[in-house]
């Protein structure tokens, strides 16, 4: 039973009520997401949905994709004859995880309808965050009870970024972790913004940006993550 050995494995201290992100953030605090293939598990496999739920992370992260017609979890294009994780399947084990979010990383344009009518179907909208090949589409994921945070990549300019934050609200930029320094996240956080890194995975990067407060971090270590969090954060 993959859940009882992920939760025998944390310390009795770190077993606690999940809260929402938003309960997370207005404490001051760090929101843990658990990235897929956590835990050593396989990506976006069914292993790495339970072993994300018992982590106690705040989040989890998805790829999705359209695969004949269906929403499949796959970070790349499948291969012929490949079978996926469907959406569907995922959300039924999420859904019954009171206040677990997710964040779907879309990996093609055009998927934040699709997802949020399956969403509506259990109901997860208030429990979606976006992010990926969509920074253009946050009107329509609030518009359909979602929220969408717009994803830089290495090579990408930050003032880019907090200048297209501050034109549709955008609260968040999502960045590969190595495009975080101690002074552009001061200069976000002067900005009214914060910064969600990924993919956080090694003890050093986490330590650090725990201690500078980094609204999310993104792992594949969560268990760690939760732990470091209660040293340094006392939470």
């Amino acid at each position: 039973d993959i859940i009882k050995t992920m939760k025998n494995a944390l310390k009795e201290d770190y077993i606690m009520k999940r809260l929402t992100p938003a309960e997370v953030w207005a404490q001051g605090k760090t929101v843990i997401t658990a990235h897929s293939g956590c835990e050593n598990t396989p990506p976006n496999s069914r292993e790495h949905i339970l072993a994300a739920i018992a982590s106690g992370s705040e989040m989890i992260e998805f790829d999705v994709r359209m695969l004949n017609g269906e929403l499949v979890l796959s970070h790349d294009e499948p291969k012929e004859g490949e079978t996926c994780v469907t959406l569907r399947e995922c959300f039924s084990m999420v859904a019954p995880e009171e206040n677990l979010h997710m964040n779907i990383d879309v990996k093609t344009e055009g998927l934040i309808e699709p997802v949020m009518a399956l969403a509506k179907e259990f109901p997860l909208e208030g429990r979606i965050i976006f992010t990926g090949a969509c920074n253009d589409d946050r009107a329509l994921a609030l518009s359909l009870g979602a929220d969408m945070w717009r994803s830089m990549w290495p090579g990408m300019e930050i003032p880019d970024g907090i200048r297209d934050n501050k034109k549709d609200g955008s609260p968040f930029l999502n960045v590969a972790y190595c495009m975080i320094t101690e002074e552009n996240n001061r200069e976000l956080i002067e900005n009214g913004l914060a910064f969600s890194a990924w993919t956080v995975d090694k003890q050093y990067f986490l330590r650090l940006f725990l201690r500078m407060g980094v609204a999310n971090i993104t792992t594949r270590n969560p268990v760690l993550a939760m732990q470091l969090r209660k040293e340094i954060q006392g939470f």
